[in-house]
């Protein structure tokens, strides 16, 4: 089984973006081989010590276009422009959602990756959020199929500023299969000539404490002065302590000075996440893979439509 993994966060979020794909992909499907490769994308900007890991283990972009992958993820990426237009990165992303649509048995889509191919691939813009929806929502699948088999009531992370409203999904052929009424949409999908397209506008990839690290990035932004407002407490993520904890530190710290910013207080708050995705993630990834696996197997049989097969096969 071949999977291929193009990791497009940002250098802060990097290392810890790549472990946690990675763990779920090792574990999704303990009884089948995995074998990940990854791969990197041009325009978006990098420092010294990301460019010397790209440089060991990941490969250029264009190798995956010369050997197709049974299951492709894409992972999104930080958002600085309104419009993902106006991304530095935007042409290459594009470019390389399109062909995964049309190559790949089985893609698998994260938040920025999932709003950037409802906009190339069928010219659904996202819409800007009020105010940063970030926290841990209670999620009900919506319909019948093999991605969500064994999964009940889930819970799910959510970390984004845009959205993509459920009615437009639907009106461009998309199942919507896990939302909430808080969180809107989760998972969604659609399926092409035998290709399945999997978008996640949430972050079932999340390890623990990764809200709490951007909550504490996005604070330290506030107290140097880059953002203009201190940021909102994930919801639904600690417990009453933890909350209490946080907020006791906003109060106390909101007027610091940049140039003497406090210490936060990070692993006091972590003993308090009160709520664990794990379980579902593992879940919803070895569906994913096994669907993968039975996509692949069946283009295989059909003469032309998996461009990777033969080569692989006289390899």
């Amino acid at each position: 089984m071949k999977v291929g993994l193009v990791n497009n966060m940002p250098d802060s979020a990097f290392d810890e973006t790549e472990q946690q794909f990675l763990r779920l992909l090792a574990s999704g499907m303990p009884a089948i081989g995995v074998g990940i490769r990854r791969y990197w994308m041009p325009g978006i900007q990098r420092d010294a010590r990301t460019r010397r890991k790209i440089r060991r283990n990941y490969r250029p972009i264009d190798a995956l276009y010369a050997d197709p992958p049974d299951a492709l993820v894409v992972t999104g990426t930080e958002p600085r422009h309104a419009d993902l237009r106006d991304e530095p990165y935007w042409e290459p992303l594009s470019s390389l959602l399109q062909w995964a649509e049309r190559h790949v048995p089985a893609t698998l889509l994260s938040c920025l990756a999932s709003h950037g191919a409802l906009l190339t691939i069928d010219g659904i813009d996202r819409r800007p959020l009020a105010a940063k929806l970030h926290g841990v929502f209670r999620q009900q699948p919506r319909a019948a199929h093999r991605l969500v088999e064994g999964l009940g009531t889930a819970a799910f992370p959510h970390s984004r500023l845009n959205d993509v409203p459920t009615e437009l999904l639907r009106a461009h052929g998309y199942a919507v299969l896990v939302d909430s009424p808080r969180s809107g949409w989760t998972v969604a999908t659609r399926e092409r000539e035998g290709r399945l397209l999997v978008l996640l506008q949430g972050h079932p990839e999340y390890a623990p404490t990764a809200l709490l690290r951007e909550y504490r990035r996005d604070v330290r932004r506030f107290l140097d002065g880059t953002a203009l407002t201190y940021p909102s407490i994930p919801v639904g993520y600690l417990d009453p302590e933890g909350v209490a904890l946080l907020e006791q530190f906003r109060q106390q710290n909101q007027a610091a000075s940049a140039s003497d910013l406090p210490e936060f207080p990070f692993d006091a708050a972590a003993a308090h996440i009160a709520v664990d995705w794990q379980h579902d993630s593992r879940r919803l990834f070895g569906n994913w893979l096994a669907e993968a696996t039975h996509r692949a197997a069946r283009l295989e049989t059909q003469p032309g439509t998996h461009e990777s097969i033969s080569r692989r096969s006289s390899a």
